[in-house]
């Protein structure tokens, strides 16, 4: 006698096996660009070993096999460096649990396992990628989880139309309630989390630099942030976007007083910003994630909104937290700002005792001969113009304790941070209070999106000296390359170094098509960020308070319990659980008022037997009731037969004559 075996516990047909073959596939694929080259061997040797699965070698995998793939996968995370706990390694972890998982996947119940492991796995995806594309991606993982779903547990022979149908079907079945969630459900700080500051390199300016670091983003096209003003724009010569300020020179490496290594002793609390004193600009910024903490604003920022932001004395904006996903906040900025106080200028004007001794002296001429201190700034901007130094994104090294000296002396080649180093230096041998800023310089605008794109090759370094009581900007590459600070940055090149642009660059210029292409994606991408992923219960607030006035607590519970209400009848109106009333077709409609009248037929009786039977109960009625008998019988089977407008009315008065006394 056959033993029965539980559904659950029956091995699943071919079909179902190749269904969850390529699920896997596809649930894996995407997470081999963030993940070691080692879950690449992993991923194969599973799918050499399902590919014979599905060929009909029916059986688990043996123990050799499992344990071969359990030592590569524990290598490979030891190999590789993920030896923390961050999200990497965690990562990893879970989808190598996925393909052994699916080592074993033989029976139904385990198929249901793997299914909603690749959910679990959707999600974390979204970790690495939450750009469109990603959420493309995301869409096609949670379709293949439940096709795979659906595959697993059907009753029947799976076929392909009918398993993609009813997925896509549930899936849109769901929009609602995704909606709804996305729009009205809070956003609750998550209950535990998983350290990921050390996912993906950094980006941006830190809190030092050393002339010639600057060089590295230099050829970088990837966006560093996006800025969308409310109201004008301003002029071009104005887009200096601050970040850091360097304040300490040990003669060769500018630094941050506060800096990313000693945030514990940032100051506590918010601290004045300057005041505005001529055209103030409002805009907001979609910041990328740079794994570091400090903020972007247009020089000079007087108002700063944003979560979790401190301002810190040396006039920068930063969070204590690093930027590990995109960020958003808004601010203020004016050309011109009144600084009420300034305490400690001395750290300003500090200089290191020995090194760049040429230099140190010929500034120390060069201040004689002048008669104030705007006279000496503009006296050195004045022989960078006079004398044949030039503008090079490729500069050569200057290795010695002397390196400001061979630059401004010997080789006079250099970029932003050599000139500013040296103008800054020059500026603290006369005693002038003086800092390096690091921020970018100038952007793309992009006329679709009306924002303003600046990407990580415009990284730039400029001088800011203590004069007439307040900060003042003073920029050495204006005097070395006045076409850096006045063109766009690819056509600066473009004019004057060419070899100097990135390839990808330089290609997209000499076809028009691909550059605005090319601008329409960074214009849906800012859309994305700012609808999408900075999308705030205050936006849909607003909206409700603008047509329905003031909303209080009661009112949203009651548009709450009114909406899920109306989402739950339509869920189950398209789920087969609530069925509407519906208006019988023709001539079972008029059978139906026949009923009503001299009672329901008995279960089976046909319509001819039903109106046979009154015909013997109510003999009166015996000849309206065989006209009627007929005409039903005519309009239900005979497929020649069609239901017009003289039929409809001699059916009608047929009934008529049933239903009178």
């Amino acid at each position: 006698m056959t033993q029965y075996v539980p559904i659950m516990r029956r091995v699943m047909p071919l079909s179902v096996l190749w269904v969850l073959l390529l699920v896997q596939g596809i649930m894996v694929l995407p997470f081999l660009f963030y993940m070691p080259l080692w879950l690449g061997a992993v991923f194969a040797l599973v799918l050499i070993w399902r590919w014979r699965v599905t060929h009909g070698e029916m059986r688990q995998a043996p123990r050799s096999l499992i344990i071969l793939s359990i030592m590569v996968g524990i290598g490979g995370l030891l190999l590789s460096g993920l030896r923390a706990y961050n999200l990497d390694s965690a990562v990893a972890l879970c989808v190598l649990g996925y393909l052994l998982k699916s080592l074993e996947v033989m029976r139904r119940r385990d198929g249901i396992f793997q299914a909603y492991l690749g959910y679990f796995l959707t999600g974390i995806f979204l970790l690495y990628n939450y750009t469109p594309v990603g959420a493309l991606i995301a869409i096609i993982m949670v379709l293949a989880n439940t096709l795979a779903l659906h595959a697993v547990t059907a009753d029947q022979t799976f076929r392909w139309k009918r398993g993609t149908k009813l997925s896509l079907a549930l899936m849109v079945a769901a929009l609602p309630i995704m909606i709804a969630g996305f729009l009205f459900f809070p956003r609750l700080p998550p209950l535990w989390s998983i350290p990921n500051d050390e996912r993906g390199a950094q980006t941006g300016m830190s809190d030092q630099v050393d002339p010639g670091s600057i060089a590295s983003l230099a050829q970088s096209t990837a966006p560093a942030f996006r800025v969308q003003f409310d109201g004008d724009t301003p002029p071009r010569q104005q887009w200096y976007w601050r970040g850091t300020t360097l304040g300490e020179f040990d003669g060769r490496v500018w630094r941050a007083q506060f800096r990313d290594r000693n945030r514990f002793q940032w100051p506590r609390g918010q601290l004045p910003l300057a005041v505005s004193d001529a055209d103030q600009f409002d805009y907001s910024v979609v910041l990328e994630a740079t794994q570091q903490h400090w903020l972007y604003f247009l020089d000079w920022p007087t108002q700063i909104r944003g979560q979790d932001v401190y301002v810190l004395p040396d006039g920068r904006a930063a969070r204590r937290n690093s930027l590990s996903q995109t960020y958003r906040y808004e601010a203020q900025s004016a050309t011109s700002v009144n600084w009420q106080s300034e305490a400690g200028l001395q750290r300003y004007q500090r200089l290191p005792g020995q090194g760049n001794e040429a230099l140190r002296q010929w500034g120390l001429e060069l201040r004689q001969d002048v008669g104030s201190d705007a006279q000496y700034i503009a006296a050195i901007l004045e022989h960078i113009r006079s004398e044949p130094f030039r503008y090079t994104l490729q500069p050569p090294l200057y290795p010695s304790a002397d390196s400001l000296s061979d630059f401004w002396f010997d080789s006079r080649l250099g970029f932003c941070s050599h000139y500013a180093s040296a103008v800054a230096y020059l500026a603290r041998v006369a005693g002038i209070p003086s800092r390096l800023v690091g921020g970018y310089l100038g952007g793309t605008y992009n006329q679709s999106g009306d924002f303003i794109q600046v990407r990580q090759m415009e990284a730039h370094a400029w001088v800011e000296v203590w004069l007439n009581d307040r900060w003042q900007r003073v920029d050495p590459t204006a005097a070395v390359a006045p076409g850096r600070i006045d063109l766009n940055l690819d056509d600066w090149l473009s004019e004057d170094n060419p070899s100097d642009l990135p390839f990808g660059v330089r290609f997209g210029r000499n076809f028009g098509m691909l550059d605005g292409l090319g601008f329409w994606w960074d214009s849906v991408q800012y859309q994305w960020q700012v609808t999408i992923l900075n999308y705030q219960q205050s936006n849909a607030l607003g909206l409700l308070e603008a047509r329905f006035g003031r909303i209080n607590p009661w009112h949203a519970a009651a548009f709450m319990a009114a909406f899920l209400a109306v989402l739950g009848l339509l869920m189950a109106w398209f789920t087969g659980l609530l069925y509407l009333p519906r208006r019988s077709p023709e001539p079972w409609a008029s059978l139906g008022r026949v009923e009503r009248r001299y009672g329901a037929r008995h279960p089976g009786e046909t319509a001819r037997d039903y109106l046979a039977r009154l015909a013997y109960d109510y003999p009166g009625q015996r000849e309206a009731l065989a006209r009627l008998a007929q005409l039903i019988d005519t309009l239900a089977y005979d497929p020649q037969a069609t239901l017009d407008a003289s039929r409809r009315r001699d059916l009608k008065q047929r009934v008529e004559a049933c239903l009178a006394q």
